[in-house]
């Protein structure tokens, strides 16, 4: 198998730059989603790993091998795309053996390994079945599974699944989880869906205008965001942004909103070292829905606020609340109970909320 390495990778197309400076170490038999919204980067960074493109600037290491100047049939890279992609006038049978038979394997083991990657796929049932014959989701299945039967080295997929129906969607990432567990490869799959991303990937790299602006695990860049644009991007419903101003008053810190009210940043030590990192600047505030707690009115402490909207989404309820000026979501329980125009507070725990210099977005005393 091959760790890669993409070292200020650049990609010009004329004066416009697709990629700029990427710098991603992808470890071997990692499964590696490349995040982001159209534009980002993502396609054509897995372009140039596939030699589809080649990088205007920069290294593409296949462990300690530059395959940069390589055609794509020299770097042992499997291909998925959006668009399966896959032969309709040939069989279902006939499309999976196709990478075996360019290889000249023995006919016993085409054989073999057809009918093993049909079972995994779920395709037995549909082998002597013209391909034209068969459902989107069905040509998705056949092209990944023609693909990986090759066992390349790495496997890239390009939204492989963005075609597909929700509820094949989820079936789908099961297997494509088992598939790479199975086959031990390395490999990184585009997507602007970060639900996906967040369930498939060992490690998630979002991109934004060409840039990379974090790389880590679901975990870390969903719970340690470095910029708003991350903060944004990562959850559904995304985090609460709230420009804010601080003040400090007897020693005290709290977070001004308005006529929303203020936020003590109490005894959390972490977010009192962040405050006075920021102290004298332009500061977002940020938190997640389902961080946030709904109370009474007439309680100490919080903020103002009155419900907007009440959204139910099958297993939770976001209640929109209007602060003063600005906007929240904030995530229940399925069951939970509120009417609109209702005068609440929201409070928000120390310890689960971020901040971000105004000016760059980048995280203040992430560390």
């Amino acid at each position: 198998m091959a760790a890669i390495r993409l070292s200020h990778l650049t990609k010009k197309f004329g004066a416009f730059t697709a990629v700029d400076a990427l710098d991603l170490l992808i470890p071997d038999k990692e499964f590696v989603a490349l995040l982001g919204p159209s534009g980002c980067g993502k396609t054509t960074t897995m372009n140039m790993i596939a030699g589809i493109e080649q990088a205007t600037e920069g290294q593409i290491l296949f462990d300690d091998r530059d395959v940069r100047r390589l055609p794509p049939n020299q770097r042992d890279v499997g291909f998925v795309f959006q668009n399966y992609a896959i032969f309709t006038h040939m069989t279902v049978y006939d499309n999976l053996a196709f990478g075996l038979s360019v290889r000249k394997l023995a006919r016993a083991e085409i054989d073999r390994r057809v009918r093993e990657m049909a079972a995994l796929m779920r395709l037995e049932d549909r082998l002597e079945w013209p391909s034209s014959k068969l459902s989107v989701n069905e040509l998705q299945k056949v092209a990944i599974g023609r693909s990986a039967i090759t066992e390349p080295a790495i496997f890239l997929l390009d939204e492989p699944l963005s075609n597909l129906d929700a509820a094949f969607r989820a079936f789908m990432r099961t297997e494509l989880k088992h598939l790479q567990h199975q086959f031990q490869q390395t490999m990184v799959y585009v997507t602007h869906d970060q639900i996906e991303a967040m369930s498939l990937a060992d490690r998630i790299a979002v991109m934004n205008l060409g840039e990379l602006q974090q790389y880590g695990t679901p975990a870390e860049v969903y719970n340690r965001p470095r910029n708003t644009f991350v903060a944004n991007f990562m959850g559904s419903p995304s985090m609460n942004l709230l420009p804010c101003r601080l003040i400090a008053e007897a020693g005290a810190l709290c977070f001004g909103f308005g006529e929303a009210g203020r936020l003590d940043a109490g005894g959390d030590g972490a977010m009192q070292h962040r405050a006075r990192a920021a102290a004298g600047a332009e500061v977002i505030f940020g938190v997640r829905p389902e961080d946030l707690e709904i109370a009474p009115p007439d309680g100490p402490g919080g903020l103002k606020g009155v419900v907007s909207f009440v959204e139910p989404v099958g297993p939770r309820t976001i209640v929109h609340l209007k602060l003063a000026e600005q906007t929240v979501k904030v995530a229940k329980e399925k069951r939970y109970k509120v009417s609109i125009g209702a005068a609440v507070r929201v409070t928000a725990p120390m310890a689960k909320c971020h901040l971000f210099d105004a000016a760059s977005g980048e995280a203040i005393g992430l560390g």
